[in-house]
């Protein structure tokens, strides 16, 4: 029998994570023994919670993907400035956020780690502007939202927030799910960009031979030399250099 955060970290494991880091605490007990017990994940304790989402920054920067384990509420909390660090940096890490049991939260019972009003989904709607796709994971929808949050993490480079109820995270898996393939672009339109963007004009600038000037009535001349090829995300983006 695989669990639902025993699945999660399969697939993490495929795409490259070898090491999570985090602070257990309350709510993410699940997640943290499921890592300490994974042959192929391990667990590397931090001192805080903004600690371990900077060690998950690095770890995305050398590896290509990273991994931070919170409890609920005040761990997630503690490492936002990371989680929005790596967003800024288009670094894919993964936000594995233990909740309360859903009986808990289906009743707004009063509990720890809360603002103590039974919202359970407000923190998750903090991390939305630095995440790019967020989930609660659940045995029916964790084969399906693995796979939906994988494919956006590498395709956006940007953190994403994966939330494991505690009484769910053990749970067998119900159902499964394919990878979703990566788009890829195609090489024709992508080889003639720099020929359309040397053509296109450009506001009220229009590229003349490797300069640029003014389409309409103009002051100076823009002292633009050349179109600047991005490497960016995978995606190749052609920009004018700034006119002064």
């Amino acid at each position: 029998m695989t669990t639902v955060v025993q699945h999660v970290l399969n697939r993490l494991r495929d795409i490259g994570v070898q090491h999570v880091f985090g602070v257990p605490g309350d709510y993410v007990f699940p997640v943290n023994d499921a890592v300490a017990e994974h042959p192929d994940v391990e667990w590397v304790g931090s001192c805080n919670e903004l600690n371990a989402a900077y060690s998950a920054d690095g770890y995305a920067r050398v590896h290509g993907v990273g991994a931070v384990s919170t409890t609920y509420g005040v761990g997630e909390l503690s490492a936002m400035c990371g989680i929005a660090g790596a967003y800024t940096e288009h670094l894919p890490v993964f936000q594995l956020v233990g909740m309360p049991a859903m009986p808990v939260q289906a009743h707004h019972t009063i509990v720890h780690h809360t603002l103590g009003n039974g919202d359970f989904d407000l923190f998750r709607k903090m991390a939305d502007p630095v995440v790019c796709a967020s989930a609660v994971m659940t045995p029916q929808n964790v084969a399906a939202e693995t796979e939906r949050l994988v494919a956006a993490a590498l395709y956006h480079r940007r953190p994403v927030y994966m939330a494991f109820p505690s009484d769910l995270a053990n749970m067998a898996v119900v159902g499964e799910a394919q990878p979703i393939p990566a788009p890829v672009s195609d090489p024709a339109q992508l080889g003639s960009a720099p020929r359309q963007a040397l053509r296109r004009p450009l506001g009220d600038r229009t590229v003349l031979g490797g300069s640029a000037r003014h389409s309409g009535p103009a002051r100076h001349d823009v002292l633009t030399s050349q179109v600047k090829m991005k490497q960016h995300g995978g995606r190749a983006l052609a920009s004018p250099l700034p006119g002064r």
